[in-house]
C-alpha cells in the first residue's frame, strides 16, 4: 500500500495542473494567481484539500493549519505536501500563506456500474448465460489466441481471490489507503476482471491474459484524484517491466474543460503513449447528448457504450442502451467509438461480501460465486478483453493499431449508429485510428518543461502526429521537471523519472 504522496515531486505537479482537470461536483476553473498561490477558486471550507508548500515547509504549515481549525490533516514531508479538512480561517489563510504553492480539493471519480447512482448489481435472470461472451464473438476468436502473454491492468476497486481467476493476478497496489483489509470490498473490480479473463466454470473474453490490480475505488465504488495519480504514477513506473500493454477504466467524473486542460486526459494519454491500450467506460447517464464523462471523453481512448444482448445467442436482436452516454464531447468528439454488452451481464462474485440491488435488498447469496450487473463498466471490460485478444494475435500493434481493429471490427445494433465490438473479425481487421488528432496540451507542456520530446525544432502544434514514433520512449523514466516542447522526441522520453513539479498555471491553459 502507497502512502499519499509518496513520490517525491509528482503529486505536487499533479496540484500544479489539476487546476485545469474536471471536478466531480464543479467545473475547475482558472484564477488570476496571487503573488504566493494558486488556489482552486471552487475550493471551499469543509472539503478535503491538497495543499503543496514550498520545499521543507510542509509540517510547519500543517501546524500552522491545525492552529486554524483545520482536521483530517496528512502531512508528507517528503512531498511537500499536506492534506487537510480546511476551515473558513484556514482557507483564507492558505491563499496569501508564502509557503503555498497550489491548493486543490481532491476530487471524486465514480465507477460506471448501474444506473442513477446504483452500483448496477442485480437478481439472477433467466437468459442465457453465454449470451454476452457469445455476442462479442470472442469463443471464435479463441481458435487463434486467448490472450496469452498479455497483461491487463484493472484499475477499479481491486481484485478479490476467485476459484475463476486463480493464478491471474500478478500483482496487487492500494491507492486508497481506507485500511481496508478485503482484496475488493466493493466487488465492482472482481467483476470487470472475470469478464476480461477469468478461466474457470465462467470465462472471459481473453482467457489467457494476466491481471495487473490497482485498487483506486473504495467500498462504495468511489476515489480521490489523489490515489488515480499514484496509480498511473506506478503503471508509468512499473508497467514496461511488467508487460502491462492494455488498462481498464471503469469510472469517470464529468466532463468540465477541454482534453487539453484536463488532467484525467493527460494522464490515460501518457499511458495510451508509453504503448498501453486504454479503454474506458462513457458512463450510464444517457441518452442525452453531452453526457461522456472524463476521461472516457479523450479523444484517443478506445471509449466504450453498452448494448442490450437481449439474453439470447441471436444478434439480430441486439439493441443499444440508452442509458449509455453519449457525446459530443466539449471539444466535439463522437462517443463512444464502440458498443459491447452492458445489460444482465452475468459475471464473478466476491465471497463473502454482501450485494445490494438499486432498492437496497440484498442479492443472493454471501456463498454465490456469480452474479448480474449492468452499466457500460461491463461493456468497457469485454472490450478489454478484445484490446487483450488483439495485442496477442499482433504484438507489434501499437494502441492506434488496437483501436483501429476493434472499430473497423464493428457490427451494427440497432438504435445506435456506433458499431458494436466483434472479436474474431478484429483479429485480423485493420483501421485507421485518431489520425490528425493533438496530444493534451496539458501533457505536452508537462514534457517540455521537462525537455523529453523533440519534433527537430518544429512547433509541436504544426506536428503531424500520425507519423510521430513513439515507440522509443522511456517513459518510465521521464523528468516531468524540466519538459519542451519545441524539441520533442518520443524516442528519447524516460517515464521512470516523471515528476510534474515545476508546471505553471499560466502555461498549461494558455490559448489553443
Amino acid at each position: 500500500m502507497m502512502r499519499l504522496g509518496g513520490l517525491r515531486g509528482f503529486l505536487s505537479a499533479v496540484l500544479a495542473v489539476a487546476l485545469v482537470a474536471p471536478a466531480l461536483d464543479t467545473a475547475w476553473t482558472s484564477r488570476t494567481p496571487s503573488v504566493t498561490s494558486l488556489v482552486d477558486p471552487s475550493l471551499r471550507a469543509g472539503e478535503v484539500a491538497l495543499v503543496h508548500t514550498t520545499t521543507g515547509h510542509a509540517g510547519a504549515l500543517s501546524t500552522s493549519l491545525a492552529q486554524l481549525g483545520a482536521t483530517d490533516l496528512e502531512t508528507d514531508a517528503a512531498a511537500d505536501t499536506v492534506v487537510a479538512r480546511l476551515s473558513p480561517a484556514a482557507l483564507d489563510a492558505i491563499r496569501t500563506d508564502a509557503r503555498v504553492t497550489v491548493a486543490t480539493s481532491d476530487i471524486t471519480v465514480v465507477a460506471s456500474g448501474g444506473i442513477r447512482g446504483n452500483k448496477g448489481f442485480e437478481k439472477e435472470r433467466l437468459t442465457d448465460v453465454a449470451a454476452s461472451l457469445t455476442a462479442t464473438r470472442a469463443p471464435f476468436a479463441w481458435l487463434r489466441t486467448t490472450g496469452e502473454g498479455v497483461v491487463v491492468a484493472i484499475m477499479d476497486t481491486g481484485i478479490a481471490d476467485h476459484p475463476d481467476l486463480r493464478g491471474k493476478v500478478s500483482a496487487r497496489l492500494d491507492f486508497v489507503g481506507d485500511g481496508n483489509t478485503l482484496l475488493d470490498p466493493a466487488g465492482h473490480g472482481t467483476f470487470i476482471a472475470g469478464l476480461v479473463a477469468a478461466n474457470g466454470s465462467a470465462r472471459g473474453v481473453a482467457p489467457g491474459a494476466s491481471l495487473v490490480s490497482l485498487r483506486v475505488l473504495d467500498a462504495q465504488g468511489n476515489g480521490k484524484l489523489s490515489g488515480v495519480v499514484k496509480a498511473f504514477d506506478w503503471l508509468l513506473r512499473n508497467g514496461k517491466r511488467l508487460g502491462v500493454r492494455v488498462l481498464n477504466v471503469s469510472w469517470g467524473a464529468p466532463q468540465a474543460t477541454s482534453y487539453h486542460k484536463d488532467l484525467l486526459s493527460a494522464l490515460v494519454e501518457a499511458a495510451w503513449f508509453s504503448g498501453i491500450t486504454v479503454v474506458v467506460a462513457v458512463g450510464n447517464d444517457g441518452p442525452d447528448a453531452g453526457t461522456v464523462t472524463a476521461p472516457a471523453t479523450d479523444p484517443f481512448v478506445v471509449s466504450v457504450g453498452s448494448y442490450n444482448d437481449m439474453g439470447t445467442l441471436l444478434t439480430s436482436d441486439d439493441v443499444a442502451s440508452t442509458f449509455t452516454a453519449r457525446g459530443p464531447t466539449l471539444d466535439g468528439f463522437a462517443k463512444p467509438d464502440t458498443l459491447a454488452p452492458g445489460e444482465h451481464v452475468l459475471g464473478l462474485r466476491v465471497s463473502g461480501l454482501v450485494y445490494s440491488d438499486a432498492s437496497g435488498a440484498p442479492i443472493g447469496s454471501t456463498t454465490d460465486r456469480y452474479i448480474h450487473m449492468t452499466g457500460t463498466s461491463a461493456s468497457s471490460a469485454f472490450v478489454t478483453g478484445v484490446a487483450a485478444l488483439v495485442k496477442a494475435a499482433r504484438p507489434s500493434a501499437t494502441p492506434n493499431d488496437v483501436k483501429g481493429a476493434i472499430v473497423a471490427s464493428g457490427r451494427q445494433v440497432q438504435g445506435s449508429s456506433v458499431t458494436a465490438v466483434d472479436a474474431f473479425s478484429a483479429l485480423t481487421r485493420n483501421g485507421t485510428a485518431n489520425a490528425g488528432l493533438v496530444p493534451s496540451r496539458l501533457l505536452a507542456k508537462i514534457l517540455t518543461t521537462a525537455h523529453q520530446l523533440n519534433v527537430n525544432g518544429v512547433s509541436w502544434e504544426n506536428v503531424n502526429w500520425d507519423v510521430v514514433s513513439w515507440d522509443g520512449v522511456s517513459w518510465e523514466t521521464v523528468s516531468w521537471e524540466t519538459v519542451a516542447w519545441e524539441t520533442i522526441s518520443w524516442e528519447t522520453v524516460a517515464w521512470e523519472t516523471v515528476t510534474w513539479e515545476g508546471v505553471s498555471w499560466e502555461d498549461s491553459v494558455s490559448a489553443e
